[in-house]
């Protein structure tokens, strides 16, 4: 194929191209574009299975709230924060299961779960193993967290209005997301 542009026109064209994305890749490696914040996750754990799953629509529902109340406020130290959901259907096997899957991404500060004695009891001494925080929610919160609440938690979930576990979800991550660093190492699954 022949080339039908000069080379001195092309020249400059080219090295403009270069010093672009030279500066872009630079710039991405840096962590200086948009949409660049540290993450941080939340686990919710709870039993979407079984004879208890209305505990756990409840709580993400208001766990999902909480989350895009917190990352359009910028409030968690600097980081976005993400929800992590698993199912412990109620079984306390099944709960430490999902404990164990917990401890192995690094990104998570904080539980929030088991919204049952039973499996809040079988899966506390792996987060405590883990040094993870367990914000144990086996007692439904009967108050709203805040005014507000119940008024945004029906207009973000199309009119339903929250039930009594809620608001404990709710509060519970409010409270999660401010643990920006979690006790435990990056690699470690030891305190």
């Amino acid at each position: 194929m022949r080339n039908i542009l000069p080379t001195p026109a092309r020249s400059p064209l080219r090295h403009a191209l270069r010093l672009c994305v030279g500066l872009w890749a630079a710039a991405s490696l840096a962590g200086c574009l948009p949409g660049t914040l540290p993450v941080i996750k939340v686990a919710l754990v709870a039993p979407f299975e079984g004879d208890h799953r209305q505990i756990a629509y409840e709580a993400i529902a208001a766990a999902r709230m909480a989350v895009r109340e917190l990352n359009a406020a910028g409030i968690s130290g600097g980081c976005a924060v993400e929800l992590l959901a698993l199912d412990d259907s109620g079984d306390p096997i099944r709960a430490v299961e999902q404990a164990e899957k917990v401890l192995l991404d690094p990104q998570v500060v904080a539980v929030i779960g088991h919204w049952l004695p039973t499996t809040t009891a079988a899966a506390a001494p792996v987060y405590a193993r883990g040094g993870l925080q367990l914000l144990s929610t086996e007692q439904p919160e009967t108050s709203a967290p805040d005014a507000g609440f119940t008024q945004r938690f029906a207009e973000a979930n199309a009119g339903t209005a929250p039930g009594k576990f809620a608001a404990r979800a709710y509060a519970a991550m409010l409270l999660a997301a401010r643990c920006t660093h979690p006790i435990r190492g990056a690699y470690s699954t030891t305190p």
